[in-house]
């Protein structure tokens, strides 16, 4: 009878947790183009999503910013063209910035013009986007393992090293830059040598410290704060996103679909908003 039971309970729970993981999906869009990175403006409530559209190396000009909004509504596939291959997204002062290949593109949200164009001509792929505070910007080169940094209207190198360990997102703060790293080694299905890591460098000293993971393996796409001492991580290639805390433990997940990208967190609506390329969906869960 105690063994039944104990059975019973353990289906009841695989049951109930089935059951709130469907409840929160909160809207699903179709009809993007290789999404890669979505970005939140709080001021107009909407959602700006870097359609990638092709070769993550790709010069074509087919690349473009589409529009959802606020209640994921998908309102233009291709809002601004004039693109390539656009992948990071960070909004500041009416200002998107937009990683796309060599260049960091400028768009004033308001007119969905492009004003500026800052080119990084030694750069391969141009990915993660971070803007602090004050407005400076940094962007990560995935490929080539460096950090560019945008000042006197310029795109210069910041940081170069192997120990960036293939740099994706970015997260920036006033004391320090947080890289999601994918890791090193690439293959042709994007697979690696060896794990992504979270990087934590110093803006002042540039001194890189890597947080801890246990023996979880990652490959990184996006990273966002979650709690104190906490952090939400995309894993492109196992199509999850993770709750990863300052010791190096995951305490929570959600097991979305391959291709999740460079995704967006809203704390106080508790809200997920993840771009899955390989399926031209931009999906929105809340989170526990």
């Amino acid at each position: 009878m105690k063994q039944t039971f104990k059975v019973l309970v353990a289906i009841f729970a695989l049951t109930v947790a089935a059951q709130t993981f469907a409840d929160k999906l909160v809207w699903s869009v179709s009809g993007l183009k290789m999404p890669e990175s979505v970005e939140y403006d709080k001021v107009n409530d909407r959602y700006y999503v870097s359609n990638l559209n092709g070769g993550v190396k790709l010069k074509d000009g087919n690349g473009s910013i589409g529009l959802i909004d606020g209640s994921g509504k998908l309102l233009d596939v291709d809002w601004v063209k004039g693109l390539h291959s656009p992948k990071g997204l960070a909004l500041h002062n009416n200002k998107l910035y937009v990683a796309d290949v060599k260049q960091l593109v400028v768009i004033n949200v308001n007119s969905g013009k492009i004003i500026a164009r800052y080119m990084a001509e030694e750069s391969e792929v141009l990915n993660g986007i971070a803007v602090n505070k004050n407005g400076t910007v940094f962007v990560s080169d995935w490929l080539e393992n460096r950090i560019y940094k945008l000042e006197e209207g310029e795109l210069k190198l910041w940081l170069e090293t192997a120990k960036l360990n293939s740099p994706n997102g970015l997260w920036v703060d006033t004391k320090h830059l947080y890289v999601a790293s994918w890791g090193a080694g690439l293959n042709d299905d994007f697979s690696t040598a060896t794990s992504g890591n979270i990087k934590k460098i110093s803006l002042k000293t540039k001194t890189i410290t890597t947080l801890p993971q246990g023996k979880h393996w990652f490959n990184m796409d996006g990273i966002f704060p979650y709690s104190t001492g906490k952090w939400l991580v995309s894993d492109y290639i196992k199509g999850e996103v993770f709750v990863l805390n300052a010791y190096g433990k995951v305490e929570k997940s959600l097991k979305l679909k391959k291709g999740a990208a460079d995704f967006y967190y809203i704390d106080n609506k508790k809200l997920l908003i993840v771009p899955l390329m390989e399926d031209n969906q931009v999906v929105a869960y809340t989170l526990d």
